[in-house]
């Protein structure tokens, strides 16, 4: 009688290991464009018809970009990471499209290979002067080398391109457009002329801009717009005055490459108020210092972030 029930013990434990096992077993679903996790389910690609995009109202004082793939063999790692400014937007599949609002004037796009493995948004970059309320259209190519380019299609070009594409749906942008108000001139009035008493600079002005920049970069981030855009009304209130800007770096690197890297900053921010707010280049004048005149101390990571600056200084023409 005992061996009997020493026999049936082990049979009854693997039938409830077994009930077990299949209780806790999560769905796992991984097809072309269908994936799943347990209850969690996605599609990598939607159809959406781009003409419905095309058509929507874009926000005021910003683009819409859109970026669009061939429908080539590539394998799944040559997938390539499209940035905005530097902020991700999609991991590009071939055969798809994407698209984006940002904020009008310079953009700089860039597209890396997923499967270079570099994490670095910045390679490849091409920057880009996109009108305010435009759709804007960028062909994103994959060579068998693993180098990707971005280039400016027509419309007329990007809706054949467009054509059997599908909306790639799975990830979510970075990008997140901060744009500040675009001055424009002012409709003009026919008027009988009267004096205009031009305010007079008494004193030479320093405004130090509150543009901070990456380490070893010289590009201008969306949230620094409205820091420009202060300096611009400044001069164009005082319109008889001149400007130096000053680009400025911490002490990393060599003395030649900050003097350069800080050459750069200064031009950026003199080109952004001749492009965006319309003051005269011939009223700018834009000179790096490099790491030589630091305001912080440049032991500490917080230090050299407000080391890397720029600097107005207006003064009336003599």
């Amino acid at each position: 009688m005992n061996t009997k029930v020493l026999l049936l013990f082990p049979l009854a434990a693997l039938a409830l290991s077994s009930i077990s096992c299949s209780a806790n077993a999560v769905r796992i679903i991984d097809e072309d464009n269908r994936k799943a996790v347990g209850h969690a389910m996605w599609h990598k690609q939607a159809k959406v018809d781009p003409l419905d995009l095309i058509n929507q109202q874009i926000p005021k004082d910003s683009v819409s970009i859109f970026f669009i793939r061939a429908n080539d063999s590539d394998p799944e790692q040559t997938s390539a990471n499209i940035a905005v400014n530097d902020r991700f937007q999609v991991s590009l599949q071939p055969g798809s499209y994407t698209q984006v609002y940002s904020c009008a004037g310079i953009n700089r796009l860039s597209a890396e290979v997923t499967g270079n493995k570099t994490n670095n948004l910045l390679l490849n970059t091409s920057d880009f002067d996109l009108s305010p309320n435009s759709n804007n259209f960028f062909y994103v190519d994959v060579d068998e080398k693993g180098r990707s380019t971005i280039q400016k299609l027509t419309e007329d070009s990007a809706l054949d391109q467009l054509n059997g594409k599908l909306y790639q749906a799975h990830q979510i942008t970075r990008v997140t457009p901060n744009c500040p108000v675009i001055v424009r001139a002012p409709t003009p009035v026919v008027m009988i002329p009267v004096p205009v008493v031009v305010p007079v600079l008494k004193e030479k002005v320093s405004i130090e801009l509150e543009v901070l920049f990456d380490n070893d970069k010289s590009n201008i981030k969306p949230e620094y717009y409205k820091e420009v855009e202060e300096v611009a009304t400044f001069m164009s209130k005082y319109s008889n005055t001149n400007a130096v800007i000053e680009g400025h770096t911490d002490s990393n690197a060599s003395d030649s490459y900050n003097q350069k890297l800080s050459q750069r900053r200064a031009d950026a921010v003199k080109d952004m108020m001749t492009s965006r707010f319309g003051i005269s280049p011939d009223r700018l004048t834009a000179v790096g210092y490099g790491e030589s005149r630091p305001r912080a101390t440049n032991a500490t990571a917080e230090g050299r972030q407000l080391n890397r600056r720029v600097v107005a200084v207006i003064e009336e023409r003599r």
